[in-house]
């Protein structure tokens, strides 16, 4: 099978997981003797050197940018905002995007297009594509067609439940659902992004399928050598408001409080200033701001990870890759966290902010080693669904099936 993917990034450029993961999924298809390319934004300094690549097998097609200004960097993200508003109203309608994207299908003329991360191609794109006549599938790897933060997440709290959402994600959104019925089928990283979209009235009557993203291919899977002497809690990600840090630091106080011995390792970078507020406000016992680390060896010296977000996660890797290396989570009852957690089996699912539920659980897993012991074999027997070759067999006899059936001329 031939496939063209339209994503925003792609490794080498990389702000986020999506691309790592769509480089994973993309070189797994090839793997398996199918042709894969990615038509992707290129940056600037890339501007010289416009010819299609290849990266592990996988046919890359720079696209330039036409809008004001490149987001994905510090010059783009200072800008004031009234630029901003232009770029996104751009990014709107952006059809000179569409008609590039366009152009590049029927270049490649591939069996069956999947739209990604789209931010800068622009949600035009969905119709250009559709009128090439080749199958569209759009996988959602976040909320970026109910809100132009990504998030849902306003005020400290997720919004957008049931069908309530604020007027200014209503009005810029409003074209990009309007594109999205260009869509054939659609693909959601978890049946929590999924059912958000169906739930706001998007791809509907359209086949939709649930496939969780798979694991990097750096990170292979690994049984813990390590037992703390201690137990070691882990946080992994951004440290700000949203992702439920202050939850954890104070579960951990808690903790400590009640005289257990627990040591707690923070990884990630976070505003200076922030981090700072907050080690002044929970100075505890055995702690380390770990700043920015290297993912397979920071779990290595965990016992046990937490994932306390309070915003909506699309998924959350982080769940997985603990798995990979036979590390059990506790997370947050938010988006498709609860979907990867077997409840006494490889982690325990609590309820988003509630730091006094979480703190139980933490002092449980302090005070019964064996559940400890049998969590991790637990993860570690979860984590082979996550591998790259599993995830891409999901995802191409999902494809086979609506290249199909639009071929049978019965597509929905």
């Amino acid at each position: 099978m031939k496939i063209l993917n339209i994503s925003t990034l792609y490794p080498p450029n990389i702000i986020g997981g999506a691309e790592l993961g769509l480089r994973t999924i993309s070189e797994a298809m090839v793997a398996k003797g199918h042709e894969v390319h990615v038509a992707t934004l290129q940056p600037p300094a890339q501007a010289g050197n416009s010819h299609d690549t290849t990266s592990g097998s996988v046919i890359v097609h720079p696209v330039p940018l036409a809008n004001i200004y490149w987001p994905w960097d510090k010059k783009g993200t200072n800008k004031n905002p009234a630029s901003r508003l232009v770029w996104h109203s751009i990014d709107t309608a952006n059809f000179v995007m569409a008609n590039r994207v366009a152009a590049i299908v029927r270049e490649v003329q591939p069996e069956v297009v999947l739209t990604r991360n789209l931010q800068g191609f622009s949600t035009a794109v969905m119709p250009a594509i559709k009128k090439t006549g080749v199958p569209l599938v759009h996988v959602l790897h976040d909320l970026a067609l109910l809100c132009p933060k990504t998030t849902l997440y306003r005020n400290g709290r997720v919004c957008g439940l049931q069908s309530q959402r604020c007027t200014g994600c209503k009005v810029f959104t409003a074209p990009r659902h309007l594109h999205t019925n260009a869509a054939d089928a659609v693909i959601g990283v978890s049946s929590a992004v999924l059912n958000r979209h169906l739930e706001h009235g998007l791809f509907s009557n359209r086949p939709t399928q649930v496939i969780h993203n798979a694991l990097k291919s750096e990170l292979n899977i690994s049984a813990p050598t390590l037992r703390n002497d201690v137990v070691t809690f882990g946080y992994l990600g951004r440290i700000e408001p949203s992702k439920g840090i202050e939850t954890l630091l104070a579960a951990a106080t808690r903790v400590q409080q009640q005289g257990q011995r627990c040591r707690l390792l923070i990884a990630g970078r976070g505003n200076p200033a922030y981090v700072a507020q907050l080690q002044q406000r929970w100075p505890l016992h055995d702690i380390e701001f770990c700043g920015f680390v290297e993912t397979a060896s920071f779990l290595r010296r965990l016992d046990l990870l937490v994932f306390p977000t309070l915003a909506f996660e699309a998924l959350g890797n982080g769940v997985f890759e603990a798995f990979s290396q036979g590390i059990p989570v506790l997370g947050a009852n938010t988006g498709g966290i609860p979907e990867m957690i077997n409840r006494g089996v490889n982690g325990y699912v609590f309820e988003a902010e509630n730091s006094q539920q979480l703190s139980g659980l933490m002092q449980l897993l302090i005070n019964v080693p064996t559940l400890r012991s049998a969590l991790s074999a637990g993860a570690l027997a979860t984590a082979p669904d996550y591998l790259a070759a599993n995830r891409a067999a999901e995802y191409l006899a999902f494809l086979e099936k609506i290249v199909a059936t639009q071929r049978a001329g019965v597509l929905q």
